[in-house]
């Protein structure tokens, strides 16, 4: 009896690893995707001004520009800016009674990672999935690349000179000439 119960226990602990680690594969990509993402708008060296980008971080997230200027006064590069705010955003969705103002939830998130947590580790206290902030982080970076991209001048186009050379009308074919009929055919196919 007691052999199968422990086989059951056993059973049922492999059962739950196996199909929990697909999850902890999520988070990791999760975070190694948002890690990227950091990296990549930390290196942008576009031609956008700060303000300029203080300005379009505060428009996407819809708060005031102090709140990004402060998290910039903090040495915070644009990449882990954008995801606080991103994670920020998120968890006033989450918990909207806590944390009616994204200054709150930004507020609880910092002292969250002044305690040296990940950003799945935070998700997964605070309970949301990381897939919504991939999501916001990538919208800031295309939208930072996107403003950071010259504008197309409208210069005027050339018009070309028409065409006035008249062309010469092309032969008429000959009419097909059809192929006699050999008698061996026709005696074959009856």
């Amino acid at each position: 009896m007691q052999g199968t119960l422990v086989t059951a226990v056993l059973g049922g602990m492999l059962l739950l690893f196996s199909l929990s680690s697909p999850l902890w594969a999520r988070v990791d990509a999760d975070e190694a995707q948002l890690e990227t993402i950091r990296k990549d708008l930390d290196e942008d060296l576009t031609a956008k001004s700060e303000t300029d980008k203080i300005q379009s971080l505060a428009k996407q997230f819809n708060v005031a520009p102090d709140v990004v200027q402060d998290l910039r006064a903090k040495k915070q590069g644009w990449g882990s800016v954008s995801i606080e705010l991103a994670m920020a955003q998120e968890f006033s969705k989450t918990d909207p009674n806590t944390y009616p103002k994204l200054t709150d939830a930004l507020q609880h998130i910092e002292s969250l990672r002044a305690k040296k947590m990940g950003w799945g580790q935070i998700a997964k206290e605070l309970g949301f999935k990381l897939g919504p902030v991939v999501s916001a982080a990538q919208h800031v970076r295309n939208e930072l690349r996107k403003d950071s991209r010259p504008v197309k001048s409208t210069v005027p186009k050339i018009e070309k000179p028409e065409k006035t050379a008249v062309r010469a009308e092309k032969p008429v074919r000959p009419e097909r000439v059809s192929r006699p009929e050999r008698p061996e055919r026709a005696a074959r196919a009856h």
